[in-house]
């Protein structure tokens, strides 16, 4: 049985498919008959040989024993490969499954059909993708490009898929997620089941606080998302996935392209954010150019302490040597060149930070460098009894982004909707940036926020028209009958490291 910090697999060599065998026994899927296909060809062939007739509930429990089979046999076999799983990927029941988890309220693709339009006949065109599917007859529409705002003022490219796409991408994304997750690292923390920031924020606490680090390595991948290298990761897959019809699947899914204004665009790298599929396609891929680099080779080279701490593309490293951590950032840098990615140069830093050089500083009188990780800035605290802590508060950009995105959000809806209306979603919009940045630390922030978002809201509910609404004695005495919710520490880091 391996241990936490233990990883399933090997790092890429450049032959990802040498020294790793195939078990024909290890097919927990299909049956023999539809294997040997008997003159059918393809996902068709395999799905008339597969037994996939179980009705009702009881073919959603043979699913999910499926799917949860994949996972046991994964882990019980680092060599264990998948070689018969699209079967699944096609079975109607299945693809219900998938439709039934996709949220509802997000942006359409380039058909412009909702979620809910799509419910109105969903036997019908979960049949259609279904025969589609089987006979090779489906094929990916482009994506639909939008741009959002990012913390450092420039625009991050979303693409966008229909719902049809949405749901065979779900599919997808369950069958990576029972055949990887037994693999990934304990470094690893974002888009993984019963995984999160603040967990990341909870092993960079527990690092920082009672390893003997002295050194951060903050470093950026620039533009990860869009500069994966298709060839690798197609190879990385290979690793866990013998299934040539789902691998030609996801080979599409890569290439469909975006479309942009109106023109198509043809892309031959990277993995557009904002389809379900791109952030467990972009963690395998990390997982082993990074993760598994990083834990098998990096800290057996090592004399000091060091740690690696990864959510999806953002990473820090925390070592003990200053010497060890910049021979780690010269050749993490090769790295990812040799894997099509890029170190962010004016984003990374080696910095000296923690207990000792803190204590350094209190006694030279000289302030600690900060760094910033999930959106909070890291710096060297002081706690009560005098001892050092780490302390974290909502980073400035992302205070601004954050601050931003509200008075834009203030401004378009004051008119659209009655006040009633839009101040429970206002109240939903705080709630949600207290259960973020609702960290021990951190209280202070999350009242200025408060303060401002109380002063923005005053400011476009007296724009509604040009007389005013309210004075501020009246806008008060509303808060009081309809108050917002007051800040609020929903994290404690300072509880789970004790425990």
């Amino acid at each position: 049985m391996r241990s936490q910090n233990e990883c399933g697999s090997k790092p890429i060599n450049g032959k990802p498919s040498q020294g790793i065998t195939h078990w024909q026994s290890d097919n927990p899927v299909v049956s023999k008959k539809a294997r040997n296909g008997a003159g059918e060809k393809g996902v068709a062939g395999m799905q008339r040989g597969a037994r996939d007739t179980i009705a009702g509930h009881r073919a959603g429990e043979r699913l999910s024993t499926k799917l949860a089979f994949l996972t046991l046999r994964a882990g019980e076999n680092p060599k264990y490969k998948v070689t018969s799983i699209t079967n699944l990927l096609v079975n109607e029941d299945y693809l219900q499954e998938c439709f039934h988890e996709l949220k509802r309220d997000r942006a359409v693709g380039i058909d412009k059909v909702t979620v809910e339009e799509y419910a109105k006949e969903l036997d019908k065109n979960l049949k259609g993708l279904s025969v589609r599917l089987k006979s090779w007859q489906y094929r990916p529409q482009p994506v639909r490009r939008v741009y959002i705002p990012k913390a450092d003022g420039t625009k991050r490219g979303l693409g966008i898929p229909t719902v049809e796409d949405k749901i065979v991408q779900m599919g997808i994304k369950k069958i990576l997620e029972a055949v990887f997750e037994g693999d990934f690292c304990e470094v690893s923390y974002g888009f993984r089941p019963k995984r999160n920031a603040h967990q990341a924020l909870n092993a960079l606490d527990k690092a920082i606080m009672f390893k003997p680090v002295n050194i951060v390595v903050d470093m950026d991948i620039s533009k990860y998302f869009d500069t994966i290298n298709h060839g690798w990761l197609m190879k990385c897959l290979k690793q866990r996935i013998a299934d040539t019809s789902l691998l030609r699947l996801i080979g599409r899914f890569l290439n469909t392209g975006i479309m942009e204004e109106g023109k198509y665009i043809e892309v031959e790298q990277g993995t557009p954010q904002g389809g379900i599929i791109s952030p467990t396609l972009s963690n395998i891929y990390l997982h082993y150019v990074l993760d598994l680099w990083f834990e098998k080779k990096v800290k057996k080279e090592l004399k000091g302490y060091a740690q690696l701490i990864r959510y999806a593309d953002d990473f820090v490293a925390v070592f003990q040597s200053k010497r060890e951590a910049n021979d780690f950032a010269a050749k993490l840098t090769q790295r990812l060149d040799k894997f099509g990615l890029k170190i962010a140069q004016n984003k990374s830093r080696v910095i000296e930070f923690g207990r000792y050089v803190w204590q350094r500083a209190q006694a030279a009188k000289e302030g600690v460098a900060t760094f910033n990780f999930l959106g909070f800035t890291h710096y060297c605290d002081k706690a009560r009894n005098g001892g050092f802590k780490l302390g974290r508060k909502t980073s400035k950009v992302k205070f601004a982004q954050k601050a931003k995105a509200m008075n834009r959000w203030l401004k378009g809806i004051r008119n659209l909707m009655k006040l009633q209306d839009w101040w429970k979603t206002l109240k939903r919009k705080l709630t949600g940036h207290y259960n973020y940045y609702g960290i021990s630390g951190n209280i202070k922030a999350l009242v200025n926020y408060y303060d401002l978002v109380a002063k923005l809201a005053f400011k476009w509910i007296n724009r509604r028209s040009q007389k005013k609404s309210f004075t501020w004695e009246q806008f008060n005495r509303f808060l009081s009958v309809n108050p917002l919710p007051v800040p609020r520490i929903q994290h404690s880091i300072y509880l789970s490291v004790s425990a």
